[in-house]
């Protein structure tokens, strides 16, 4: 039994004829040893050509179907060798029914009940090689909407910083950069919310994709849970933002609301004359730093407002 690579690829094709080929030659094998075995559904299924239906694919319900056809055929060391290659196969791919139809195989001492157990065997791996193939597939799509949603981000932020360090100081009027980006530092936290958000859910796939059932995939990888994602990273940092603002928290490694000029954050941005450092005051940057924790793990707020919570009962 060969597993084949996701639809469309020419690896999937190159299989799917390797195996059809080595099926060929297992009926051949048992016509030699017994011409009487001729069987009209599998020299029918072995003359179908790669092109058969499903399109764009190669049918592997055609090959399973020999496969257990095949099981019929087999007698005595030929079917005892055929069981412990399809145990081996079993459990290197990890198939639900593996332990107990193998507990099953040391009771059957009749040839019947060692095919019967042998078809179901083939059966069951198939229906695991199809469930991998789909969980590749599905895979790839994660990965790409993933790719996609992170251009797009990264996008922004470039976007962002080159209108803010080019184009507005094209206009003859710094300053007035710098104001906007004061002015609107809420929509540039809850977007670092955003990203922290987006981190944790690439990080997460980059470290267990191969491990992601078919279901994790469609569930945590779909467009729409990720925005959900999203969502719930940027409220989280703008939360943040005000509990910051408020002086809810604080200390040293937090920003100082009141900034340098008392005003918002004070003083978000920094450049020199000469052009020696144009970039974001050290406050902007805490700032920054905890709205992208705040998106990024999704329990750093609800830790962060029990512990508020039980401040508030222990001061009543």
């Amino acid at each position: 039994m060969i597993e084949n690579e996701a639809p469309g690829h020419k690896g999937d094709e190159r299989a799917w004829i390797a195996h059809m080929a080595g099926l060929q030659a297992s009926y051949t094998l048992h016509l030699k040893q017994d011409p009487s075995r001729k069987d009209p559904r599998i020299e029918e299924l072995l003359a179908t050509p790669l092109d058969n239906p499903p399109r764009r694919s190669p049918n592997w319900a055609i090959p399973n179907e020999i496969e257990i056809l095949l099981v019929q055929m087999k007698f005595g060391a030929d079917l005892e060798v055929a069981l412990d290659s399809a145990f081996l196969t079993a459990e290197r791919i990890s198939v639900p029914s593996f332990a107990v139809l193998k507990a099953r195989r040391q009771g059957f001492g009749e040839e019947a009940d060692k095919q019967a157990l042998l078809a179901k065997l083939l059966h069951d791996t198939h229906n695991r090689y199809a469930a991998r193939r789909s969980e590749r597939v599905e895979r790839t799509y994660a990965a790409k909407r993933m790719a996609w949603l992170g251009g797009w981000l990264t996008v922004v932020v470039i976007g962002a910083m080159v209108l803010l360090g080019i184009g507005i100081k094209g206009s003859g009027d710094t300053a007035l950069g710098y104001a906007l980006l004061s002015k609107y530092n809420i929509c540039v936290t809850t977007f670092f919310g955003f990203l922290g958000a987006y981190l944790s859910r690439l990080i997460a796939f980059k470290n267990g994709a191969a491990q992601l059932s078919f279901d994790d995939l469609e569930n945590g990888y779909a467009w729409h849970f990720l925005f959900v994602r999203l969502l719930v990273g940027g409220l989280s940092a703008l939360v943040v933002y005000f509990v910051i603002a408020g002086r809810l928290i604080g200390g040293e490694l937090f920003p100082d609301p009141g900034g340098a000029t008392a005003d918002g954050f004070g003083v978000l941005w920094l450049a020199f004359e000469d052009d020696s450092y144009s970039g974001p005051t050290a406050n902007f940057a805490k700032l920054i730093v905890w709205c992208f924790i705040a998106g990024f793990s999704e329990r750093f707020l609800p830790d962060s407002l029990s512990s508020l919570e039980v401040k508030t009962r222990s001061a009543v």
